[in-house]
């Protein structure tokens, strides 16, 4: 490999602090084999030409002198995984990596693999689990004297009795990338150069002030984890290193005061910041409608984010829940009537930096039976440039009940559209627009330009790592409406008295895509502030 990393602003090092224990998610693994032990299906060496076999249960592949450094490449790409494996290394080896996310395209360098790796490193400096930007400009960016003295000295080489495996891990998720070796973790980068790429194995040419001949490394146990993601724990001693654009200052300003007037005969429950006169959230909570949020004025007052049954969807209501084929019967179409019959609408805490309120259904069957309790619990910040409104949403079941696959099914975004919009989706996975269709990923955010205003409104809709299909796929619909989606999955269901809790962020805000901000707004949201 090479040598050499985001310095940030006071708000990302704020978040470099902070932005470290993911809670321990007890989800189904569901992990795909890399290697199947005897041969080498699936795999392609790229830029070098050394030797590499399947030998006894591991990929072993061995130095060729004169040889640049080499890559054995997966031939599929990934986006969010979690990966692991075990490496043992010759002590003389210059040093290895476990390349991911990486890309190899003609037109660059002549096929150059470049993207991100993990290092593997057998010399007493003990850079191993540090992550180097291969082939490309950057060098280290997560670099090894951000390592404390546990990660370096977590690598174990090879010694006279014989190959010490060490174990790697790799979480991917989004911008969010962590390391460890051996258990302990080693690195805490945020970045989004690479979202998807290939998984490589180096082989790394000496150079020649080092031992010249042959050596070898071993690969086994290589296995990948997508969809619902079991993450780790990390200790926040951990340092987090933001490759993200700096956020400008004034967003870590005070939030503003808020009140809440309640209209119990109207089903009203009306958010107002200030001494604005207009409110900036309304909820409806009608007797025998499903509840929604609308309309939602731009933080700068500039136009509504939200739009109620438009021509096109006239069943979207703002933004709203609801679920497809819940034992067959349609909760997201069907938005009055006999469908829903309210139980409460209350407010919980009427002032301050956040207020709080809460809506409680009944789902109906087609006899009027109660198939499932809704209880929806909001909370609404806002500050000058921004809102953050947070939604628990738990499903109670009064009978067993199936949500049955589908497209669509549980939060959904209806904001203003016409043909003539111009907007954009753009999701933390790197996919764009209709792209994000079935896909997963941690955050979306959806931008559209209202009549009156030359920059975006946006809406960004964050996952909670605590959800049971985390990172969610995605809906997205022709006329840019969005929303995260468990039924895309497959069916899901509860018995009689089982409850289930599912949780979303929205961050609304306007003019260019804020990274770093959306990466600070979901770090307070999965640590709980």
């Amino acid at each position: 490999m090479m040598t050499i990393p985001r310095t940030a602003s006071f708000l990302l090092l704020q978040f470099a602090t902070l932005l470290a224990p993911f809670p321990l998610l007890a989800q189904e693994q569901n992990w795909q084999s890399l290697f199947n032990g005897q041969d080498l299906s699936g795999w392609t060496e790229l830029n070098g030409a050394h030797s590499w076999e399947a030998k006894d249960g591991m990929i072993v592949g061995s130095t060729v002198p004169g040889q640049p450094n080499g890559f054995l490449c997966t031939e599929q790409e990934f986006g969010d995984f979690v990966l692991e494996l075990e490496v043992s290394v010759d002590t003389l080896m210059n040093n290895s990596g476990i390349q991911f996310r990486s890309q190899s395209y003609p037109e660059y360098k002549n096929g150059r693999v470049h993207g991100y790796q993990m290092e593997v490193d057998p010399k007493p400096q003990q850079w191993s689990g540090a992550i180097y930007e291969e082939g490309a400009d950057r060098g280290w960016i997560y670099p090894p004297e951000k390592m404390g003295p546990e990660a370096k000295a977590a690598f174990k080489r090879d010694d006279k009795s014989g190959y010490q495996w060490n174990h790697y891990r790799i979480e991917a998720v989004g911008p969010i990338i962590r390391t460890w070796v051996n258990g302990v973790p080693v690195a805490h980068l945020v970045d989004d150069r690479y979202l998807k790429g290939f998984i490589g194995l180096q082989l790394h040419a000496n150079n020649g002030n080092d031992p010249q001949g042959s050596f070898s490394i071993r690969f086994r146990n290589i296995r990948i984890q997508q969809g619902s993601l079991e993450l780790t724990s990390m200790e926040d001693r951990v340092p987090v290193v933001s490759l993200l654009p700096s956020s400008e200052e004034h967003r870590a300003g005070n939030p503003l005061s808020l009140r809440i007037e309640q209209d119990r005969q109207a089903g009203r429950i009306a958010v107002h910041a200030g001494d604005k006169t207009a409110p900036i959230l309304t909820q409806r909570a009608k007797p025998e409608e499903r509840p929604y949020l609308h309309p939602i004025l731009a933080p700068d007052g500039r136009g509504e984010l939200t739009e109620y049954r438009p021509v096109h969807h006239p069943h979207q209501t703002g933004i709203y829940w609801g679920l497809k084929r819940v034992n067959e019967r349609d909760y997201f179409m069907n938005w009055n009537r006999d469908y829903w019959r309210r139980v409460s609408a209350e407010v919980l805490q009427d002032d301050g930096e956040r207020v709080r309120w809460q809506t409680v259904y009944e789902m109906l069957d087609e006899e009027g039976n109660v198939l499932m309790v809704e209880t929806q619990n909001w909370s609404l910040q806002a500050y000058a440039d921004r809102y953050v409104l947070d939604l628990e949403w738990q499903g109670e079941a009064k009978m067993d009940v199936v949500m049955g696959k589908f497209y669509v099914g549980g939060l959904f975004v209806r904001m203003p559209w016409v043909p003539e919009t111009i907007g954009e989706i753009l999701s933390a996975s790197g996919q764009k627009g209709i792209e994000l269709e079935g896909q997963r990923a941690i955050w979306s955010d959806i931008g559209i330009k209202l009549n009156g205003r030359e920059d975006f409104a946006r809406i960004a809709i964050m996952d909670h790592p605590d959800n049971a299909a985390f990172p969610t796929p995605w809906r997205v619909d022709s006329q840019m409406g969005l929303g995260p989606s468990r039924q895309i999955l497959g069916d899901w269901g509860l018995a009689a008295g089982e409850s289930e809790t599912i949780r979303y962020r929205l961050l609304i805000y306007t003019g260019a895509e804020d990274k770093a901000l959306k990466a600070v707004v979901w770090k307070d949201f999965y640590e709980g502030e």
